[in-house]
């Protein structure tokens, strides 16, 4: 005791105490606990109690029970600074008393995450193959602590050179470790050992690599999937040695990069691990280049890439540059709120294949149909791949026709969902000619067809009515100041109970198709860490730089149009905005859900909020993607997008506790989206709040908010407010 003492008074930072337990009753525990909560420690607790070593998961947790009640219950240490250890047995011995001890230790970590809510557990995974040999060793720990993890593990004592990811071992090494960690057969561990008695442990340092045999083609094919830079160079220095240069790029890297693509589609890899591949892919063929001679065939094609005017969102348009680019094509990129005449000029100077729009908002994606327009009008026959979030294939289909749909457009225009879509298209377009022809005769056939389609469902538009919520008066709550404030000296950490972390892995960190134990493995080994050095250097202030300004103002609905009126003066009108209402359905507005005026003046309240976090971390994903680090640009951008996103849940819930309103009563609307698409309100939001003075953000000419990671909404107090789309038209 006097030792750890000692050391708790000279350790700087936070330490854990290992350990507890209840070998001899509670001595131990009153011991360490009074000196652990005085120097704000974490305690490690084994489960281990008079009657030795709990050794079944039942066990396990009833000792872990009888802990926490003493140590959370009567101490008062927080259940998060509480460590379970539930200890595991070597599986080596074949003796019937451990034969099931490591499964009984996964489900024991299982059970006492799910009895315990708040503690963590531990566990020294090697303990499980001592007694073993190294190679069989290396694969039982991987696996053992696969599961465990799975189970719910949060710390783990284990070698992590020695550990290799679940997936990347061999099925039948998978099926063996299986078998002895479950029990599943009664010779698991004779087979387990007969396995790896002369395997050896392989490193990356070790000649033992299991591509050293393959030929440098099926090394550099293997690198460029498996993410590995290094020596690359002296890989395709071997095979120049035989092959020609434009040989190496058409019949080595680009088929790697290929399969890259494939097995995105198929789901096996997510965004950010394409976009490592293509990391590796750039250095290689910068490092091939040197020694190719441009000249007719040495490019797939030349395509001119954009995202269209008005438009700031960047992202996906550079994820199209880099797989088209590491695809063998030439890609001229203008870059962003690029106007059509600048796109169409580019396009006739390098006589390019192809033109590539991107847009992010409906608002911006009507500069896409002015393309064609405007080529039909300059008699350019340039094809048109469109893309982006705003955007459908129904939406490439209805502008590829000219003359209110009488006829197409001749080189077609195609929709790409996602960037492999985009490269496919591509290399029809620029492949065989009859392959292409019939191509895009099936685009522009299909394009024609949807508009009959369409042509039959249209019927003639509903009378005009008001939607039945405006009869609903609700009481508006009092607000605890009018007019606008400003926020600008806020604690980033805030900010992280705001974020939407499915959101972010699935659609921002592209892991939307992954499922299951990948998903999970995902997200335990590439996103959680990469989140935490993220925060890391938010809360460092590298990164973000949090603004809002926000505030409340007399209001009145009538008809479409939502009033504001002065703050100081309730009677004078000082803004208006009209809002967009259901054709079908229940036929809404947002003005419905505020009262009418009273004696033309107000009636009711509107909140108003702009946020951002800067435009500094705007230039570092722009200096990252210029500088070739492609999966670091597009990890921060969707970072710095959600924490954007993030600020504007923390303002909302302000907002929501400064009204006195319940936890889902208050609903925010940001322009751009169903309820409210026109962006040119923004302008009427930002100049009630002063936003561009007290925040430092700005408008494009389209009304679009920069820097990008900025948002802006309206808060609508009416109990019965829902989020709806105002182009519906069909009745429920």
């Amino acid at each position: 005791v006097p030792v750890l003492r000692s050391a708790l008074e000279n350790y700087p930072g936070r330490a854990i105490v290992d350990s507890v337990h209840l070998a001899s009753g509670r001595a131990k525990i009153d011991a360490v606990l009074p000196m652990a909560i005085e120097h704000g420690a974490a305690v490690v607790a084994l489960t281990i109690d008079e009657a030795g070593m709990a050794k079944t998961a039942q066990r396990k947790v009833e000792v872990a029970r009888r802990i926490y009640d003493i140590v959370v219950g009567e101490y008062g240490l927080k259940p998060g600074a509480l460590i379970f250890d539930d200890l595991t047995f070597t599986l080596a011995t074949g003796d019937a008393e451990y034969i099931d001890s490591a499964r009984e230790t996964i489900e024991g970590i299982r059970a006492i995450k799910a009895a315990l809510p708040g503690v963590l557990t531990s566990l020294g995974v090697s303990n499980v193959s001592f007694g073993l040999k190294p190679a069989a060793r290396a694969a039982l720990n991987s696996v053992f602590l696969h599961h465990c993890v799975e189970a719910g593990l949060d710390l783990a004592l284990v070698h992590p050179k020695e550990i290799t990811p679940y997936a990347e071992l061999d099925l039948e090494a998978r099926e063996a470790c299986d078998d002895l960690v479950f029990n599943r057969r009664p010779d698991a561990l004779a087979r387990f050992i007969e396995r790896y008695e002369n395997a050896v442990v392989r490193t990356d340092g070790e000649t033992a690599n299991e591509d050293e045999h393959l030929p440098a083609e099926a090394r550099i094919h293997q690198a460029i999937l498996r993410r590995k830079k290094d020596g690359i160079e002296a890989m395709l220095d071997e095979v120049l040695q035989r092959r020609t240069p434009v040989d190496v790029l058409n019949e080595v890297l680009l088929p790697a990069m290929k399969e890259v693509g494939d097995r995105f589609g198929a789901g096996e890899l997510i965004l950010p691990f394409v976009l490592q591949s293509a990391e590796v892919m750039k250095r290689a063929v910068a490092h091939v280049e040197q020694f190719l001679e441009r000249r007719e065939g040495s490019t797939k094609g030349t395509v001119v890439l954009a995202t269209v005017f008005g438009d700031v969102h960047d992202i996906g348009k550079n994820l199209v540059n880099t797989i088209l680019s590491n695809n063998g094509y030439t890609v001229h990129d203008l870059g962003k709120q690029v106007p059509m005449n600048v796109i169409l000029e580019k396009a006739a100077e390098v006589n390019a294949d192809a033109i590539g729009l991107s847009a992010l908002l409906v608002s911006t994606s009507k500069q896409m149909p002015i393309c064609v327009q405007e080529q039909d009008a300059r008699a350019l026959e340039f094809p048109v791949i469109v893309g982006g979030a705003a955007i459908n294939r129904d939406f490439g289909r209805r502008i590829a026709l000219l003359d209110d749909g009488r006829r197409p457009f001749e080189p077609g225009v195609f929709y790409a969902k996602d960037a492999f879509e985009g490269l496919d298209i591509m290399d029809v377009l620029t492949g065989e000619p009859e392959r292409r022809r019939d191509f895009v005769a099936r685009i522009k056939n299909e394009a024609l067809k949807a508009q009959e389609k369409a042509r039959d469902l249209a019927r003639p538009s509903d009378e005009v009515r008001i939607s039945s919520v405006k009869s609903v008066l609700v009481e508006p709550p009092k607000a605890p100041f009018l007019g606008a404030r400003t926020i600008d000296s806020f604690d980033v950490r805030e900010l992280w109970e705001c974020f939407d972390l499915k959101s972010l892995y699935r659609l921002s960190w592209g892991a939307s198709n992954q499922k299951g134990e990948a998903f999970e493995k995902t997200v335990s080994e590439e996103f959680e860490p990469r989140l935490a050095r993220f925060r890391a250097e938010a809360e460092r202030g590298e990164l973000l730089r949090p603004r809002v300004a926000y505030g409340y103002f007399p209001a009145a609905g009538i008809g479409n149009e939502i009033l504001f009126f002065d703050p100081n003066d309730p009677t004078h009108e000082i803004a208006r905005m009209s809002f967009a209402r259901q054709i079908g359905g229940e036929h809404l507005s947002l003005a419905d859900y505020l009262r009418e005026p009273i004696s033309g003046g107000a009636s009711d309240i509107v909140a108003l909020q702009v946020v951002t976090v800067g435009a500094e971390v705007g230039e570092q994903i722009e200096t990252l993607h210029a500088r070739g680090d492609f999966s670091e640009s597009y990890f921060l951008h969707g970072f710095s997008v959600q924490s954007a996103e993030a600020l504007a849940e923390w303002s909302h819930r302000r907002i929501r506790r400064e009204l006195g309103l319940a936890p889902e009563r208050g609903k925010r609307y940001s322009w751009g989206y169903g309820a409210c698409p026109d962006l040119s309100q923004h302008e009427i939001a930002f100049a009630l709040l002063g936003a561009v003075e007290a925040i430092g953000v700005r408008l494009t000419e389209s009304f679009q908010i920069i820097p990008e990671q900025s948002t802006a909404a309206l808060v609508i107090h009416h109990p019965n407010a829902s989020y709806f789309n105002a182009a519906a038209t069909i009745e429920r």
